[in-house]
């Protein structure tokens, strides 16, 4: 025998009834709709907030990043000439990525320039200055990331690459006076170096053109940092030193131009001298020319800027400075990040003229 089935009655409600019931129900669909999306603008903000904090936050200098840059660009990538351009594009691409939105989260810029039917790009960041009155003066920092044909070009110049990145992020989200500008510059090793045809050559020429209120306060390159010895006889003794010149690669070269020789202060040379345990060359004299080299600092020297360069001296001390023998396991990297730090010293005393 079943059991028969009976049905519920719902209670008819008045269109008054219906009405409150969705007067009572909206404000609760309201809430649960406010924080679904508060849920969702807070979880975007975040993610925003995250890729910020990238710029925001500075990494100290230190030896392990140093070495990790110099063995992508020379051991891993490898000789970087305009004979194997696809090299020269993946360390393009590798510093790009390194300095860009999702790593140290900088907007990378790239001047473009053909040259020999080849395309060429140098890779600009800026840091803004806080100053009103300074930010329009720029300090360029400048290395180039292209190596000697057939060189795995380790200290020339994966050193002053893998030092140009380190330094951005040691500045990145900083507050300085003036602009800083890191330029990872292509085309100024050999066969190009210390002629018309090389790139810095021609980004010194773009710096001209731009024109405006933008002045160059000073440019300051990083070439060849790695090599030091305390052997006798390890240095060459360039053609024309403004002083007696040790014969120990023990040093780091801080090389001013004629142009930046009014930044040499006492001031400047003792934060300097505090700021690194190597010892220091500091040339600034109208003698120096010989040690400014045949890289990027000539380039920015021919082209009327002041110029600092920052140098182990190169092919005065490296004997195998742009041979096939200038790799990554040949350097001292833990006198690699004192040189380093001489750099972040020099940039940041450039960068704040009133401190």
């Amino acid at each position: 025998m079943t059991t028969p089935t009976r049905a519920i009655a719902m209670p008819r409600l008045t269109s008054q009834q219906t009405a409150r019931l969705l007067i009572l129900g909206l404000p609760a669909g309201l809430i649960i709709t406010g924080v679904i999306a508060m849920f969702i603008y807070f979880r975007v903000d975040k993610v925003r907030e995250d890729r910020e904090a990238r710029i925001l936050t500075a990494k100290a200098l230190n030896a392990a990043d140093l070495q990790s840059g110099v063995h992508t660009l020379a051991a891993a990538i490898g000789p970087r000439h305009s004979a194997v351009p696809e090299t020269i594009n993946s360390a393009k691409k590798y510093i790009q990525s390194t300095l860009g939105p999702a790593n140290l989260g900088y907007r990378v810029s790239r001047v473009e320039f053909q040259k020999d039917g080849q395309l060429w790009h140098h890779l600009v960041i800026d840091l803004a200055g806080k100053s009103a009155q300074l930010r329009n003066e720029v300090v360029v920092v400048a290395a180039n990331y292209d190596s000697a044909t057939d060189s795995p070009g380790a200290d020339a110049n994966a050193s002053g690459t893998a030092a140009l990145m380190s330094l951005a992020q040691a500045f990145a989200g900083s507050s300085q006076e003036r602009t800083l500008r890191f330029v990872a510059t292509v085309r100024d090793a050999p066969p190009f170096a210390g002629t018309e045809e090389m790139g810095s050559l021609n980004y010194a020429a773009t710096l001209r053109g731009e024109g405006g209120d933008e002045k160059v306060a000073a440019v300051v390159t990083l070439e060849g940092l790695g090599c030091y010895s305390d052997a006798p006889g390890s240095q060459k003794i360039p053609p024309t030193p403004s002083a007696p010149y040790p014969d120990k690669g023990n040093f780091l070269a801080v090389v001013a131009n004629p142009g930046a020789q009014s930044i040499i202060t006492d001031g400047f040379r003792a934060r300097l001298i505090q700021s690194t345990d190597l010892p220091l060359e500091i040339e600034n004299s109208s003698s120096a020319g010989p040690l400014l080299g045949q890289g990027t600092a000539w380039a920015f020297d021919r082209a009327g800027f002041p110029v600092i360069r920052i140098t182990d001296t190169g092919e005065l001390r490296n004997p195998q400075w742009q041979h096939a023998g200038d790799k990554p396991e040949t350097l001292d990297y833990p006198k690699f990040l004192q040189a380093v730090k001489a750099a972040e010293s020099v940039i940041t005393t450039l960068l704040n003229p009133r401190r």
